[in-house]
């Protein structure tokens, strides 16, 4: 009796393991294929992809930058100073919501009605759970991008690999990698006590902020600023609050100041110079206040995607201009034609960059 248990256990696993072979090696149908994604998950996508689906801003940007004509929708509405930066067709794409941050709107139904044939997730905290638990919910595979700064050079080739247009993506990933080492290696060069302490300004009061681990504040790190912001990190969305008691006790050297769909574009930037608090923080004084360039999509974060690498020149040129010697302008025009399929006027740059350039800047206009 023993004999014949065993032997009918034996039997049931190798069953088992013939017929996972057999899934996995012919189990696809002639109009599928297997790829393996940053997180090494095996995923099964269509041979042919020709829908896209950002999950959050951060994949939506990177998708929109290498292959927009793929894109099926945007996860939140664009005001009028992001879209009319963005082309047509582009900008009047469907907005499809997405899982990311506070905002998880993402609606199962609609985004069916789009038919993405995949997914991407890319700088999302929940990692793999998520993007399991979203690709059980709508049928649709994920694939999943690393989203940190320094990756980006290989998640352009791996999304180009996902899409069939590993050219576009290689001539992408250079331009990142090219910015990533020459920065990465010349703030090597600053000694610590060269190094400028700096605080990110958010909300309307910018009594807002990120601390040093946040990837909303990857940036500047990247680009050798001290950030001053000794708070916890809020996971998600960002924006921990602070007091101005302990602004001034941080003193920062420079201000850097951002906005977000809650607050009005330079609201911040325009009060701060009256504002009597302020008066006693260095940077105030020394006029050393800049404002983030926001658009289509804001410089250093919000999302926290591809839209860095132009804000990490900025920043390490307004920083330390003594060791950075880029035109900012001529990069910018740069950037914005290689990127986001865009040529710039001459009105579109001075207002784009109307409040993020030193006084040298500004001079040599």
């Amino acid at each position: 009796m023993r004999t014949k248990w065993i032997t009918a256990l034996l039997c049931a696993v190798l069953l088992t393991g013939c017929s996972r072979k057999t899934q996995n090696s012919y189990g696809l149908r002639s109009d599928q294929r297997v790829v393996v994604d940053m997180q090494g998950r095996r995923v099964v996508v269509p041979k042919k992809i020709t829908r896209v689906l950002g999950m959050s801003p951060v994949g939506t940007v990177l998708v929109y930058t290498l292959a927009p004509d793929r894109l099926a929708g945007w996860n939140y509405r664009a005001d009028p100073g992001e879209s009319n930066l963005v082309p047509e067709p582009y900008r009047s794409l469907p907005v499809l919501g997405g899982w990311y941050g506070k905002n998880n709107t993402g609606n199962v139904e609609e985004i069916a009605k789009a038919n993405p044939d995949v997914l991407i997730s890319m700088g999302d905290p929940m990692g793999v759970s998520a993007a399991e638990r979203i690709q059980e919910q709508t049928h649709i595979p994920v694939f999943m991008l690393d989203g940190n700064l320094k990756a980006l050079p290989d998640a352009y080739l791996k999304a180009g690999e996902l899409l069939g247009e590993p050219e576009r993506a290689s001539q992408l990933a250079n331009e990142c990698r090219t910015t990533l080492e020459e920065i990465e290696t010349k703030v090597r060069t600053l000694p610590e006590e060269k190094r400028h302490k700096v605080y990110y300004a958010e909300g309307p009061k910018g009594l807002e902020t990120e601390p040093g681990n946040s990837m909303h504040a990857e940036a500047l790190v990247f680009a050798g600023a001290m950030n001053v912001a000794a708070v916890p990190n809020q996971q998600g969305y960002g924006h921990t609050p602070v007091s101005i008691e302990q602004i001034l006790q941080w003193n920062p050297e420079f201000i850097i100041t951002g906005y977000d769909h809650n607050s009005s574009p330079g609201e911040f930037y325009r009060t701060v110079w009256k504002d009597r608090s302020w008066q006693r923080v260095q940077a105030v004084r020394k006029h050393q206040v800049y404002e983030v360039p926001q658009y289509p999509f804001c410089w250093i974060d919000r999302p926290p995607s591809v839209n860095r690498i132009i804000g990490i020149k900025w920043l390490a040129n307004l920083f330390y201009p003594e060791v950075f010697h880029y035109d900012m302008r001529e990069e910018t025009r740069k950037f914005y034609v290689t990127f986001y399929h865009v040529q710039l006027t001459d009105e579109q740059l001075n207002q784009l960059l109307a409040a993020s350039l030193n006084r040298v800047d500004k001079l040599s206009k």
